[in-house]
């Protein structure tokens, strides 16, 4: 796998834990291809976000006459996968909320200059994306991920975190990469969901250390807005 590493014998969560490409691979050999595609677009591949952001959308394309390398590529999410960051925040979000996809809006409420609620944004699903079961299963192999594998830069913020780091080829130059980490936290009472991508960013894992200031700031915040009194909870916005 990475820089020419061999993992030895894996389960599937360490497998995950420690992004090898080797085992994803030879699982996406055992595929079925229409049913890998339609696990895919369950997922919200190949069709619209219920996001009022402007966005890419997200492509996965694998022939039934894929070829043995176009499926263990696939499989490892290159080959033609396709995904905007928003798209994993709520894979991300979804995952954190027992397997239902909440849309994503832009405003919790409106306030005057006197600071009286005008207008409130209630929250709305969209559905589920997967079973409760198989988002918990999820969530263990995120926490496994910071635990002790390719996010390990999250482990001991003070709170669990649940994530997956992502190297992401985009050319044949294969030092060449984008980086990628998505999760939330807490992870057995997430608050917050966060996609990180940084172009030319070399390893999902060297740059988790974003998600960790974005994560430590949120939470430090929401510290600080708690010690604050009532009355001057307008003052600090």
């Amino acid at each position: 796998c990475y820089n020419k590493k061999a993992h030895g014998a894996e389960d599937l969560t360490k497998a995950f834990a420690k992004s090898c490409n080797s085992a994803f691979a030879t699982i996406g050999l055992s595929l079925d291809e229409s049913a890998f595609k339609s696990t895919c677009e369950e997922l919200l591949f190949n069709t619209e976000l219920p996001s009022p952001l402007t966005y890419s959308k997200s492509s996965f394309s694998l022939k039934t006459d894929a070829t043995p390398a176009e499926q263990m590529m696939t499989a490892i999410g290159q080959g033609e996968t396709l995904v905007s960051p928003l798209h994993m925040a709520l894979i991300a979000g979804t995952i954190a909320n027992d397997g239902v996809l909440m849309k994503p809006y832009l405003l919790e409420e409106v306030r005057s200059a006197k600071g009286a609620t005008v207008k409130t944004f209630d929250t709305e699903e969209y559905g589920s994306l997967m079973t409760a079961d198989e988002a918990a299963a999820l969530t263990e192999y995120m926490k496994a991920v910071v635990e002790g594998g390719t996010g390990s830069k999250l482990k001991d913020l003070g709170f669990e975190t649940a994530g997956k780091t992502g190297t992401a080829e985009y050319t044949s130059d294969k030092s060449k990469s984008h980086a990628w980490f998505v999760g939330f936290a807490p992870a057995d009472n997430p608050q917050i969901a966060v996609a990180v991508y940084v172009e030319h960013g070399d390893t999902g894992g060297f740059f988790s250390n974003v998600a960790k200031d974005i994560l430590e700031y949120y939470f430090e915040s929401q510290d600080q807005a708690q010690e604050v009194e009532p009355e001057n909870a307008l003052l600090v916005d």
